[in-house]
């Protein structure tokens, strides 16, 4: 009896113990809860940021909307040239994007100017190779050259140009220029030209000084692109400098 007696607090005790150790490891739980996501965050402020957005080739008006979305401010420190971006579009970001930053800080950009701006320089009354001297030296490229005769001597001048003097255009753009030659024109007999490639023929004739217009393209079967397919005026009449040729190229589609 006295054994049976002695054996009963024991199994009583059982239930109190479980009960015990299930109270610690929940505490312990909830601590970890606690602190993984509100102790934690309120002291390395990862709770409250973002990661930066991607905001290079939007326009001003989106990249602020993506930014005020996000909750961080936005702000412009500059603007570049640029021959790939529009004018007013973001051009460069910093942070970068994928960047992490907390709400409220500010995303700085560049925005693009668009291409870099020059001005048509006079050519009035320059000869030639004055004209192909300035048109490099003032950013520009070379355009079409259209030459009329006209009597008496003197070297070829510039009477004008397209775009004129004091346009601005883009970096590069070409200047077409239309030149007075004096004297009689020198006269040729028009070469059959089908068949040719079309780069090659329009600078030589240039170079002549005709003027070389590429009339239409055509499907030319048989033939690569750019090869001539027609001609005006035809193969054997009479030409003379600054007439002007007109070509039909071929073409794949």
């Amino acid at each position: 009896m006295e054994k049976g007696s002695a054996d009963r607090p024991k199994s009583r005790e059982l239930p109190a113990i479980v009960l015990y150790l299930a109270m610690i490891a929940g505490a312990f739980v909830v601590g970890v809860i606690i602190f993984n996501f509100v102790i934690m965050p309120g002291l390395t402020g990862k709770g409250d940021t973002v990661m930066v957005p991607f905001l290079e080739g939007m326009s001003l008006k989106q990249a602020a909307d993506v930014c005020r979305k996000e909750r961080l401010e936005f702000s412009v420190t500059g603007h570049r040239d640029s021959d790939d971006m529009p004018d007013g579009y973001v051009l460069m970001q910093d942070p970068r994007q994928g960047e992490s930053m907390k709400r409220g800080r500010t995303v700085k950009v560049v925005l693009s100017s668009g291409p870099r701006m020059e001005i048509v320089p006079s050519f009035e009354g320059k000869t030639l190779r004055e004209t192909e001297v300035l048109v490099e030296s003032s950013g520009l490229a070379d355009g079409r050259i259209v030459r009329i005769y006209s009597p008496g001597d003197g070297p070829p001048s510039v009477l004008a140009t397209s775009p004129s003097t004091g346009t601005k255009v883009a970096r590069g753009s070409a200047v077409d220029i239309l030149v007075a030659m004096h004297g009689e024109p020198k006269a040729y007999l028009m070469p059959n030209l089908v068949g040719r490639d079309f780069p090659f023929v329009k600078d030589r004739l240039e170079k002549l000084g005709f003027n070389v217009v590429h009339a239409a393209s055509r499907r030319g079967e048989g033939r690569f692109p750019n090869a001539i397919v027609s001609q005006s005026p035809a193969a054997g009449s009479k030409i003379k400098e600054g007439d002007t040729i007109e070509l039909v190229v071929s073409t794949l589609e």
